[in-house]
């Protein structure tokens, strides 16, 4: 199975990383999920904080920009619940502020690609129904979420900075 990230709009000067082993990463932290798809596809989208703030707004009540948001396609009561028998799935829309990102990181000392790696891995999970309402389930999730990032580092030519 192939995740494919697709970058939507004029987001590759706010997208500095190589899509193709975030995808092949990211594919394999989920390909438990995704057994007999073919090919997976996520859409990500770069915005500025004041459209990150309305969506945010619109869609979750919170009047307040976010690093990221996720918008699942096979959500269903709080599930991942994609159709059987398809050989290509798309997952649905990761929304990214890279200029919250940036903030986020520098206060966190922690370099720019890490932490926007750390947001595509975090949305692309809770597209396939990884969640972090309560401690269990976060305690999961930021697992995967920072195995795969270690790995998306670990590969020939990432750089974390």
């Amino acid at each position: 199975m192939k995740l494919e990230i697709e970058l939507n709009g004029d987001t590759d000067g706010d997208f500095p990383l190589p899509r193709d082993i975030l995808g092949e990463e990211i594919g394999v932290a989920v390909s438990l999920l995704l057994e007999g798809y073919e090919r997976v596809t996520v859409t990500l989208s770069c915005v500025s904080e004041d459209e990150m703030k309305r969506l945010n707004f619109r869609y979750r009540n919170i009047d307040e920009s976010t690093d990221v948001l996720s918008f699942p396609l096979w959500e269903e009561n709080g599930e991942f619940r994609p159709p059987l028998g398809w050989r290509s799935l798309p997952l649905g829309d990761v929304v990214i502020s890279p200029d919250f990102v940036r903030r986020g990181a520098t206060e966190a000392n922690i370099g720019y690609n890490n932490e926007m790696a750390r947001m595509v891995v975090h949305g692309a999970l809770h597209l396939v129904g990884f969640d972090h309402g309560d401690e269990d389930d976060a305690v999961a999730m930021l697992d995967l979420q920072e195995r795969t990032v270690g790995r998306i580092f670990s590969r020939a030519g990432s750089r974390e900075d």
